[in-house]
């Protein structure tokens, strides 16, 4: 059995993605600029790819494992797979660059809305079984697949990101995971950069972080 500690990682890509895809249909709507337009649609293009990837890792390892630990939950994790396959067309629409993005977003409107019932969801059922049934191993072996997923120039942005959705507790425990030389480096060099590409996606400043050296 794992702690809910094991579980950081998982959880902070939920908090990502609860929080991004509002905030992204409503700065999609009326781009400033060519330039905003630009960088909404490289962080549109990022978080669905980690979308992709996220649903990609349970359909294909998370919830095969979890069905053969707890065959009783078949059917359960049967029904958040099927769930992803709800949630594909509108993130294929979400991508098309061939529309202007504020025509995609209702689109992200929408997405935010079934994302965060679908994240519900997924928490109430699959959290207690992975906290029953998987391993630390299992979960060491999710935190290296997730970082082959971000790969290496794409990770200072997506740790902002995530650390700009996530609440006090959540993040106070992701950040203790990371190594020191991590640690240093968000605190003095990613966290302030994210907050200037957040200003510029967003137009406002995102809260103070409270980070332990």
């Amino acid at each position: 059995m794992i702690t809910p500690e094991h579980l950081t990682g998982f959880l902070m890509m939920h908090a990502g993605f609860r929080a991004e895809f509002g905030r992204l249909a409503e700065a999609c709507g009326d781009p400033r600029d060519d330039a905003h337009e630009e960088l909404l649609a490289e962080q549109l293009a990022l978080v669905l790819d980690m979308l992709h990837a996220h649903h990609s890792h349970e359909d294909a390892t998370l919830w095969p494992k979890l069905t053969g630990r707890a065959p009783q939950a078949a059917d359960a994790l049967a029904e958040l797979e099927s769930e992803h396959s709800v949630l594909d067309p509108l993130i294929e629409a979400a991508a098309d660059r061939g529309t202007p993005l504020a025509g995609r977003a209702p689109v992200l409107r929408r997405l935010h809305e079934l994302v965060n019932e679908h994240l519900d969801h997924e928490e109430r059922v699959a959290v207690p079984l992975m906290l029953a049934h998987l391993t630390p191993a299992d979960v060491e072996a999710d935190r290296r697949q997730a970082m082959d997923d971000f790969g290496r120039r794409r990770v200072p942005v997506i740790l902002g990101w995530l650390a700009s959705s996530a609440d006090a507790r959540l993040l106070a425990t992701s950040y203790a995971d990371l190594p020191v030389v991590a640690r240093l480096m968000f605190r003095l060099f990613w966290w302030p950069a994210y907050r200037r590409r957040f200003t510029r996606l967003y137009g406002t400043t995102p809260a103070d972080l409270i980070l332990e050296p």
